[in-house]
């Protein structure tokens, strides 16, 4: 263990437990559930079943099964709303899939409905995966499931169960229905739009696909979030600085600190601490202790008194990892000196989540 990790654990320590297994350890925190209105949902349906009449459900069920065997089209939208809200299983959710190709058509169902939304919290709420997979590689239900809210909840709901394949595959879903619907000139609605976006991509997918591709960590995943970033600029959005902080550490650890420190350049200066952080490490990466250090002093010099911030002039346990790393490599006694006095103070003031902690972890209260 290298002296960085010794200190760390000799000097945070939680009920006898280093504090630096939580560094290694991250543990992702779903967003909080009234963004997708998930909580509120489950009122609803609960409401439902308690003001249906009994025998209800079972009459409805016989009627859509009905229609569906006849390959009929004359389904009652209130049927099928209804039973949406009093669904329990994956036979329900099957039926409730084919039930609205027949309808979405001919009524405009889904667009005045928001039939997307409400199914995907059905299948979040019932914990069945698998029925909204089916609905992803249907052609025709995929584009119901295309708003803002509803493949946020998507690519989050993935990523939270470590399919980050699929919240890829949702994110690229997105960005082809938005870049559709300009071709169309169409508006989507506002009812499945998530709140404070001023950008056509919002800030939290671009998040969400960034550390999917984080999770991936391999150079295909390295590569698709270099087109990703390309793309974005397209279509006039960028980056929150958490997503990229998730890009430079992807880049950092497929080896490309180059292309890592062009994304620092990136981080707003608003957030002098993170930005030179990634900086130093970066620079560290490639073997430049002397420009590094630059980045490093500028942490240790930072005010930190007015600052309601507990991150502002804190260094994350990878920058002075790196840093002791090249200290070692020093031939010159004199700036190794330096360098390992500089370190010393620099551990004093260290953060207590590792970069991927503060890549991917979300600070909420509640988790459901």
């Amino acid at each position: 263990m290298s002296f960085v990790l010794k200190t760390v654990s000799r000097v945070f320590q939680t009920n006898s437990r280093p504090l630096i297994n939580i560094f290694k350890n991250n543990s992702r925190l779903i967003y909080e559930a009234s963004v997708f209105g998930i909580k509120e949902y489950k009122n609803v349906r609960l409401n439902a079943s308690l003001k249906a009449s009994p025998g209800l459900f079972d009459a409805i069920k016989e009627r859509l099964k009905e229609a569906l065997d006849k390959n009929s089209h004359n389904i009652d939208l209130q049927d099928l709303n209804m039973y949406l809200l009093l669904c329990k299983d994956p036979n329900d959710l099957e039926i409730i899939l084919e039930a609205f190709k027949k309808v979405k058509n001919l009524y405009n169902f889904d667009k005045n409905e928001q039939f997307g939304e409400r199914f995907a919290k059905v299948c979040f709420i019932l914990e069945n995966n698998d029925k909204i997979i089916d609905a992803l590689n249907d052609e025709e239900i995929r584009p119901s499931l295309m708003s803002q809210l509803t493949s946020f909840l998507l690519m989050n709901k993935f990523i939270i169960e470590n399919k980050n394949e699929l919240a890829i595959r949702v994110f690229d879903q997105y960005l082809e229905t938005i870049d559709n619907g300009i071709k169309n000139n169409e508006r989507p609605s506002g009812k499945s739009h998530l709140k404070k976006q001023n950008q056509l991509i919002p800030f939290g997918h671009l998040r969400l696909a960034f550390e999917a591709m984080l999770n991936i960590n391999s150079k295909e995943s390295f590569e698709k979030m270099q087109e990703t970033l390309s793309k974005v600029e397209s279509f006039k959005s960028k980056p929150n600085n958490t997503a990229l902080a998730c890009c430079f550490l992807l880049a950092i650890r497929q080896n490309e600190p180059n292309f890592a420190y062009q994304i620092s350049l990136s981080i707003e200066k608003f957030n002098p601490t993170l930005t030179n952080n990634l900086k130093a490490i970066a620079l560290l990466k490639q073997g430049r202790i002397d420009e590094a250090f630059y980045f490093i002093d500028f942490i240790l010099n930072i005010n930190t008194t007015q600052s309601n911030d507990n991150f502002q002039g804190k260094f994350f346990p990878d920058t002075l990892e790196a840093f002791e790393e090249e200290i070692d490599k020093l031939d010159d006694d004199i700036k190794r000196e330096k360098y390992k006095l500089a370190l010393n103070e620099a551990i004093k003031k260290l953060f207590h989540q590792d970069l991927y902690g503060y890549c991917t972890k979300i600070n909420i209260k509640q988790k459901k």
